[in-house]
């Protein structure tokens, strides 16, 4: 039984372990975010560079061990997250991925599944991120889930529909 544990903790770490330096940027890409968990939150000095600056709809955040901190932060109390990629734009070592993503959490939507669609921007310079930008709606990520706030956020949105 002890070497049926050993084993698989170590197939699990060459999983998340695997290096990412000789994958392309796309493959790097989708890599990276098919394997981050807070269990693999090593992964992101692996795929971001020193001095990256990372921007979402939160704020923004300039180096990797201040990203760690903010993944660590944010996935604190997530059950389970997934990427999806839907398409990717590259030019040179810029990319652009369209993504959605899939989020649980017992602090929003009552435990049941988010999905939000997304787009990043990540420019690399030798084999590391060193600009990535999220672009999603904050709204349907958190505002929408939370009482009274999401009410008063539908309100609005419904205001500004245009009938089909």
């Amino acid at each position: 039984m002890k070497i049926i544990l050993l084993l698989g903790l170590l197939l699990s770490a060459t999983t998340w372990g695997q290096s990412m330096n000789n994958l392309g940027n796309k493959d790097k890409t989708l890599f990276f975010f098919q394997k981050l968990t807070k269990d693999t939150l090593p992964l992101i000095e692996e795929f971001y560079d020193a001095n990256v600056e990372f921007h979402d709809p939160v704020g923004t955040i300039k180096g990797a061990k201040k990203i760690t901190a903010y993944y660590e932060a944010m996935y604190k109390n997530v059950k389970s997250i997934r990427f999806d990629f839907s398409s990717f734009v590259e030019n040179g070592d810029d990319l652009v991925g369209v993504w959605k993503m899939t989020l649980e959490t017992e602090k929003l939507n009552g435990g049941r599944p988010i999905v939000v669609d997304g787009t990043s921007v990540i420019k690399f310079k030798n084999g590391k991120a060193i600009y990535h930008r999220d672009y999603f709606d904050m709204g349907a990520f958190v505002y929408e889930h939370i009482p009274v706030l999401g009410f008063l956020v539908k309100t609005v949105k419904d205001r500004f529909k245009v009938e089909e």
